[in-house]
C-alpha cells in the first residue's frame, strides 16, 4: 500500500490497487465515529458516444443517470437501499456530467457495509421489466428538472455558451431520451465502463486502511471480471464562439437574474498548467467580483443588485467564467460587469489575503470526512491522481502570473442571459 503525503497539510492518503485494477483511496480521521464510502465510475452524462475496438456506439442522453437508478436492484425482490438500512447505514448515488457515484454513510458494521457496496454495484442484474418500470419514475424526475427554474437557468445559460458540447444536455436526459433507453444500452454501458479499471473507491473516516484493503481484496478476488475493453470516448469539437451573445428568457422566478459568461480557450494560457490556471482564475475573480470586492460593495450600495456571485468551470477545451447577479436593473449591471472586466486588477495586499483564505479553507476541509472524500474524487476525475502540492501551488501564485492570466479574461467572447419572471406570474 502506498502512502501519499499532502505537502504542508500534515495529511496523508493511503492508495491501494486491487488485482482486478480497482484503485482505492483512504483517509483516516480517528476523531469521528463515522465512515463515508464512495464507489465511483468514470462514466457520466456526457459520455454518450464511444468506441470499443473498431466499433462505435451511441446511446441516448440520460443513460448514465438511468443506470445509476436501476443499479440498486440486486435481484427481483432485493433493493440495496433496504439492505444498507438493515445494517444501520445510509446509501445514495448521484450522476454528474463526468462520473457516477455510489455512496454509503456508516457508523457500524463497516465490513458488511463495504462488502454490500461492492456486491451490489458489481452485480449486473438488469431486466426489461425493470427498465420499463423505472422509465416512469425517471420521467417524473425529468419533469421536475424542467419545472425547476434554477435548473432551467443553469442549462439555458450553458446552451448560450456551448454550441455542440454534451455539457449542454440535462443529466437526466429529456423525456424523449428516457423513452428511447433500452436494455441493450444499459448492458453496453455497464459492460464497457463498470469495470474495476475504470472505477475507484474512496473511503474516509474512522478506519484502519489495512483492514479495509483486506476486505476489498477478499471480496473482489471472488468475483470474475472480463478483460477491460478500454472504451474511447468520442466528443465533438466545440467551436470557439458562444452560441448566443444575448438572450432574454422568461422563467418561473420572482426577481430578474443575469448570467454573464466568458468562454475562453484553454490554449490561450501559456506556461501555466490547468491546476494553477483554475486557482489563478478563481483568485482573480474573487479579488474583483467576490464577496468583499469593491465592485460588489459599489453595486449593493447603489441598490443595483441584491446579490452576486461567480463560478469557474472547465467544459471541454474551454474555461467558462460566469458572473451572476440578482437585479432589477439588468442593463445597468451588464454594463458595469463589462466595464469591470475591461479594468481587472490585482494588488499584492488583496492577493496575499485571498491566498491565505484559500489555504485556511484547504486546511479546514480536512475536518469533514465527506469534504475530503469529495476532494479526492475531484482530483481523480479532473487530474487522474491526488494533487499533493496544492498548498505550495497557491502560495507560489504571484501577481505577475495572475496578470498574465488576466489578459485573457475579457469581453472578447461573451454570452449574456437575462432571466425575467414569466409575464402575469403571481409573486
Amino acid at each position: 500500500m502506498k502512502e501519499i503525503i499532502l505537502e504542508g497539510l500534515n495529511e496523508r492518503i493511503y492508495e491501494h490497487t486491487t488485482k482486478s485494477g480497482l484503485k482505492v483511496y483512504m483517509w483516516v480521521n480517528e476523531r469521528v465515529t463515522s465512515t463515508f464510502m464512495s464507489l465511483s465510475v468514470k462514466y457520466g452524462s456526457i459520455h454518450t458516444k464511444f468506441r470499443v475496438g473498431k466499433k462505435t456506439y451511441e446511446v441516448p442522453n440520460g443513460v448514465a443517470h438511468f443506470l445509476e437508478h436501476i443499479k440498486f436492484n440486486m435481484d427481483a425482490s432485493t433493493v440495496a437501499h433496504d439492505e444498507f438500512y438493515k445494517l444501520g447505514a445510509d446509501s445514495n448515488a448521484f450522476t454528474t456530467f463526468e462520473y457516477t457515484n455510489y455512496i454509503v454513510y456508516a457508523t457500524k458494521n463497516l465490513d458488511k457495509v463495504l462488502n454490500l457496496l461492492l456486491d451490489y454495484v458489481y452485480n449486473p442484474y438488469f431486466t426489461k421489466k425493470m427498465i420499463t418500470k423505472e422509465k416512469g419514475i425517471i420521467i417524473e424526475e425529468a419533469n421536475m428538472t424542467e419545472d425547476d427554474p434554477y435548473s432551467v437557468i443553469f442549462f439555458d445559460n450553458l446552451k448560450s455558451v456551448l454550441q455542440k458540447s454534451n455539457f449542454r444536455e440535462v443529466i437526466t436526459g429529456t423525456k424523449e431520451d428516457i423513452k428511447e433507453i433500452n436494455i441493450d444500452d444499459i448492458l453496453n454501458v455497464y459492460n464497457n465502463f463498470y469495470h474495476p479499471k475504470n472505477m475507484f473507491l474512496t473511503i474516509t473516516g474512522n478506519i484502519n486502511p489495512y483492514e479495509m484493503v483486506k476486505i476489498i481484496d477478499e471480496n473482489l478476488d471472488k468475483k470474475t471480471f472480463s478483460k477491460y475493453s478500454e472504451p474511447t470516448i468520442i466528443t465533438e469539437s466545440e467551436p470557439k464562439k458562444v452560441t448566443s451573445e444575448y438572450q432574454e428568457i422568461r422563467v418561473g422566478i420572482n426577481d430578474p437574474q443575469i448570467k454573464y459568461s466568458l468562454k475562453i480557450p484553454i490554449n490561450k494560457f501559456k506556461d501555466i498548467d490547468l491546476i494553477d490556471l483554475k486557482m489563478a482564475i478563481n483568485l482573480i475573480m474573487n479579488i474583483n467580483f467576490g464577496a468583499t470586492s469593491d465592485f460588489r460593495e459599489e453595486l449593493i450600495s447603489k441598490g443595483l443588485i441584491t446579490s452576486t456571485s461567480y463560478y469557474v468551470d472547465k467544459y471541454d477545451e474551454y474555461m467558462v467564467v460566469t458572473i451572476n447577479a440578482n437585479t432589477n436593473y439588468p442593463k445597468e449591471v451588464i454594463n458595469k460587469i463589462k466595464e469591470k472586466l475591461d479594468d481587472l486588477n490585482v494588488n499584492e495586499k488583496d492577493l496575499t489575503r485571498k491566498k491565505n483564505a484559500t489555504i485556511a479553507t484547504m486546511i479546514l476541509d480536512y475536518e469533514d470526512i465527506e469534504n475530503v472524500n469529495m476532494k479526492i474524487q475531484s482530483d481523480i476525475i479532473n487530474n487522474g491522481e491526488i494533487i499533493t502540492d496544492l498548498k505550495k501551488r497557491v502560495s507560489n501564485l504571484d501577481k505577475e502570473t495572475l496578470e498574465g492570466v488576466m489578459r485573457h479574461i475579457n469581453n472578447d467572447n461573451v454570452a449574456v442571459n437575462v432571466f425575467l419572471p414569466k409575464e402575469n406570474q403571481e409573486g
